[in-house]
């Protein structure tokens, strides 16, 4: 039986089930054995082996689900794309990982970083406390420092954050996996704005850019929990910034745009075709960027805006 706990949304339970079951492939893109633990906390049924995962809303571990595997794949392979990023900048001499809308990221546990590492995980309260209590069932500790930040981001955080030990004058990656397309495009202005308010030069911004809207239409759903699902991500996507591009964006509040590549373009990499619901005409395109911020007067007029 499912039990989702109050306050934990589906977006995060369904990134640890595409996660789990990317875990157990033989040729994995990464490996993630949290996530098999987050999913086991809301079923009761933990799959070990070839055992097949239960069921989870639209997620489903048979193939059978067109919906099911155009989302994992999405989730799937943004992962090591963010992962890289975070390697690199921590190898760069980075020692603060800021993880903004952080959900069941289990970064701080699975990429075996520096023990002079923070991650900073930012989100509500009832996401950080049903995780918690599923690591401190299994006693799991993370290789570095690990600050969990119980915060809103739709409210002021940066108090929290500084509160919890962020240190403004040295460079952070930030991470926004998986968030951008839930705001509107004030607010995530507003969110890069603020970020950049907290960047010493040096930083990084990773994150995820849509160029426009899914219709109905654009995936098939074949039973009721999928279509109830397809009909919740479109009305829970606000798609984010104006439709000037994720480089232009960047640069508008300060940074440098770096790699800017998109997530059919990652699969090819992987050797991974993309579904129809990616790979069609009409289907927007999902970018995937990073960007550096160099400081100076960006950062004095962002300090400004806030």
């Amino acid at each position: 039986m499912t039990r989702i706990p109050e306050g934990v949304g589906w977006t995060a339970l369904l990134t640890a089930y595409g996660r789990a079951q990317e875990s157990r492939e033989a040729a994995k893109l990464f490996d993630d054995p949290l996530a098999s633990m987050f999913v086991a906390a809301v079923t009761d049924v933990r799959a070990s082996g070839a055992g097949k995962l239960p069921r989870l809303g639209p997620a489903v571990d048979d193939g059978s689900s067109a919906l099911w595997n155009a989302f994992r794949f999405y989730f799937c392979e943004r992962t090591p794309f963010y992962d890289q990023h975070v390697l690199r900048a921590v190898k760069d001499g980075c020692r603060q990982v800021v993880l903004v809308a952080a959900g069941l990221d289990s970064r701080a546990f699975r990429l075996g970083l520096p023990g002079n590492v923070t991650v900073f995980e930012l989100d509500q309260a009832a996401v950080l406390d049903f995780k918690q209590s599923v690591l401190d069932q299994h006693e799991v500790v993370p290789t570095g420092s690990r600050v969990p930040v119980r915060v809103d981001l739709l409210d002021s955080w940066p108090p929290a954050l500084l509160a919890a030990g962020f240190d403004g004058s040295q460079p952070a990656i930030w991470i926004a996996e998986g968030l951008l397309m839930y705001l509107s495009s004030s607010e995530a202005e507003q969110l890069l704005a603020t970020v950049t308010a907290l960047s010493a030069p040096g930083s990084r911004f990773v994150g995820e850019y849509f160029s426009g809207p899914w219709r109905e239409r654009d995936v098939d759903a074949s039973d009721e929990q999928e279509r109830a699902a397809w009909d919740l991500v479109r009305q829970a996507f606000r798609y984010g910034p104006a439709g000037v591009g994720p480089a232009a964006w960047l640069a508008g509040h300060g940074w440098t745009p770096g790699q800017v590549t998109t997530i059919t373009e990652l699969g090819s990499s992987h050797g991974r075709p993309a579904p129809a619901e990616f790979a069609r005409a009409s289907a927007p395109r999902v970018w995937l960027f990073d960007g550096t911020f160099g400081g100076g007067s960006a950062r004095k007029s962002a300090l400004r805006r806030d």
